[in-house]
């Protein structure tokens, strides 16, 4: 099959690991000691033209031109919070498509939230990119793409990335390979180096992928979109919930947490009269005995045509108060970037480019 993609297409090259890359260069024709080369250009000095891999002879490089290709991720404009602590990029993809990064910086941390698909399946009432139709996974080298520009432009400033969030658009787990895929090249020491601590997926409850990730990937962070612990509120905003509902999804965290031994985030979005009263923050205390947790509190961000409102202050406050006061691991999260819908639940690439006015 590999042949097969060689003689027929050409080949996403940023997509494949080292090994991969040693395994396709041999089948090639090239030299296995270039692959390491070649990934060092890619995924080290971030170079990505052929033409740039000074220490390949021309004639490697236009083997290299003719079996593979660069994928693209073009940048198409860039919004800045009034704070100046959020900023979002928009990215245009080789087949047209839009998707959206956030970066959001606190003191000399900075955080990049990116995206794992294109739209999402998964239909949250409350979330903008639900509103998008879903139109497919990202590949590997997109979401590589999209560390990587950013990185650069930090670069320039002399600064760089601590973490990375899958917190954008669509839901990381059922892009499984592919959010792993990309973790693990940037993970590479021959490329970024970039630990693994420093990684977050965040999944809506996808119960086979959490089981699959309990064995693959002890040290990647894991964080739970939870939102309720009642069934019949949490179906009604996730209709995922009705799939795997609470006790299943505890269940499962629970076995993850006593192999992993990791902290679990849980995020808990606060929606106005529907799950930030006094009864449901103690339910959700009560869910949370059992766990080793941070949770993030975090007021609802208003998304066009949709009914939901944010808690008042005091409310919002109230909620907080309640979890502390229980020893609850506890942050309520001013909201941030919500002024260029960059906030949590406002990702939605436009496909009117009009719409997007740019802030310098």
């Amino acid at each position: 099959k590999m042949l097969n993609n060689i003689t027929n297409d050409k080949i996403d090259i940023l997509s494949l690991n080292l090994e991969k890359l040693q395994e396709i260069f041999v089948i090639t024709g090239l030299k296995k000691f270039n692959a390491a080369q070649v990934f060092d250009w890619l995924h080290n000095k971030l170079v990505f033209d052929f033409d740039g891999f000074t220490n390949i002879s021309k004639n490697d490089r236009e083997i290299l031109k003719k079996r593979f290709y660069l994928p693209k991720l073009e940048y198409r404009t860039h919004q800045i919070s009034d704070d100046k602590n959020t900023e979002k990029f928009l990215f245009e993809l080789i087949d047209k498509r839009l998707i959206e990064s956030v970066l959001i910086s606190h003191k000399n941390r900075h955080t990049l939230c990116v995206s794992s698909q294109i739209g999402c399946l998964l239909g949250c009432d409350f979330c903008a990119t639900a509103t998008m139709n879903y139109e497919r996974n990202l590949d590997i080298s997109e979401i590589l793409l999209q560390f990587y520009y950013v990185q650069s432009y930090l670069s320039k400033r002399g600064e760089k990335l601590g973490n990375v969030v899958f917190m954008g658009m669509g839901e990381p787990f059922l892009n499984y390979d592919n959010v792993i895929g990309a973790i693990n090249i940037l993970n590479s020491e021959k490329g970024q180096n970039f630990s693994k601590r420093n990684f977050t997926i965040s999944t809506s409850g996808i119960v086979p992928g959490i089981k699959r990730f309990t064995n693959d990937e002890p040290q990647i962070n894991l964080a739970i979109s939870l939102h309720s612990v009642r069934d019949d509120v949490r179906t009604e905003i996730m209709p995922i919930n009705k799939k795997w509902n609470i006790k299943e999804l505890k269940d499962t965290l629970l076995e993850y947490q006593k192999k992993s031994k990791n902290r679990i985030t849980f995020e808990y979005i606060l929606i106005d009269d529907m799950n930030c009263e006094t009864k449901d923050a103690f339910e959700l205390i009560n869910f949370l005995r059992s766990f080793s947790c941070l949770v993030n509190l975090i007021p609802y961000n208003p998304v066009a045509g949709k009914i939901y409102k944010t808690p008042p202050k005091k409310k919002q406050k109230e909620f907080y108060n309640l979890l502390k006061e229980k020893n609850i691991n506890v942050t309520l999260r001013e909201t941030k970037g919500q002024d260029i819908a960059a906030a949590c639940g406002q990702l939605k690439a436009k496909k009117e480019m009009s719409s997007i006015n740019e802030k310098q």
